[in-house]
């Protein structure tokens, strides 16, 4: 009996223990900001300081790592590694907008996160082949 016992338990240890150790990170979250005849704002000139905060659970705001890429994109770096809705603060003279991201946990064997929507207020934006496109005038 006591053999039958142990053997359950090392049944059971082994396929616990073989959960795949992987991690799935969500989409980068990527931003190109351009006038209203498409011209990056970056890339011109027309937009030099720029912030993202992420808003926290006392009101107050937290800055959010951003990092620009080759062609004048940004990326939004740690966003979207939660479970629920999380509230979005952009900046950059005279521009202000807010946005939320909406996550939610992986359906595999993986643990992770995904992003399921970006919402925007007050400003036109629009998904493009792996972007945002916001138009600032």
């Amino acid at each position: 009996m006591i053999k039958k016992i142990m053997l359950l338990l090392c049944f059971a240890f082994f396929t616990i223990s073989c959960k795949k150790d992987c991690y799935t990170a969500p989409e980068k979250v990527v931003f190109e900001f351009v006038n209203s005849a498409g011209e990056n704002l970056i890339e011109n000139g027309n937009m030099t300081t720029y912030s993202i905060m992420r808003k926290t659970g006392q009101g107050g705001y937290t800055s959010v790592e951003l990092t620009e890429t080759e062609d004048h994109k940004v990326v939004l770096k740690n966003v979207g590694t939660f479970n629920g809705i999380q509230e979005y603060r952009f900046t950059s003279a005279p521009n202000i907008f807010f946005f939320s991201i909406k996550s939610s946990d992986v359906m595999t064997d993986c643990d992770g996160y995904q992003i399921d929507e970006i919402n925007f207020q007050n400003v036109l934006a629009t998904k493009e082949n792996g972007y945002y496109k916001i138009v600032l005038d």
